[in-house]
């Protein structure tokens, strides 16, 4: 049998088989034991496995389109930090941001019109440039 288990990120809950863990030697500061402890975090997270609605699921992608990868996983590095543990919380972090954001739904755009002053204002340059043009055009065909 076959068990759910659910990992809260930030408010959100998502299934723990849609999180990958990978652990590499990170580089940077850390004297020998950036040689020998594999402290960098690289988290892989299933945006489909992850059990959320589907409009959150379409809306994390377009959050994190810059950490998605060719599969469809968004891939979180994280090397701030010389322990494992700091790293692994840290990429949970800022996936918990990614999905924070992708939370609040998007503002609708409500359009709006120019007003008279503006058209006016867009006429008049567009006359001013005609007439600049128009003048030019003149000038040239009375000295051939």
């Amino acid at each position: 049998m076959l068990i759910m288990t659910k990992v809260k990120v930030g408010s959100v809950e998502i299934d723990e088989s849609a999180l990958q863990f990978k652990f590499q030697l990170s580089t940077g500061p850390g004297g020998q034991n950036v040689n020998k402890v594999a402290t960098a975090v690289e988290l892989r997270f299933n945006v489909e496995q992850s059990g959320m609605s589907e409009t959150l699921c379409r809306r994390v992608l377009e959050q994190g389109k810059s950490h998605l990868n060719n599969a469809g996983e968004l891939v979180v590095h994280a090397t701030r930090h010389r322990s494992q543990k700091r790293n692994k919380e840290d990429a949970l972090q800022r996936l918990a941001n990614i999905i924070e954001t992708a939370q609040t739904p998007p503002k609708p755009r409500i359009p709006t019109r120019p007003s008279a002053r503006a058209k006016q204002v867009r006429l008049d340059q567009k006359r001013r440039i005609s007439e600049k043009k128009q003048s030019r055009k003149n000038s040239r065909n009375e000295s051939t």
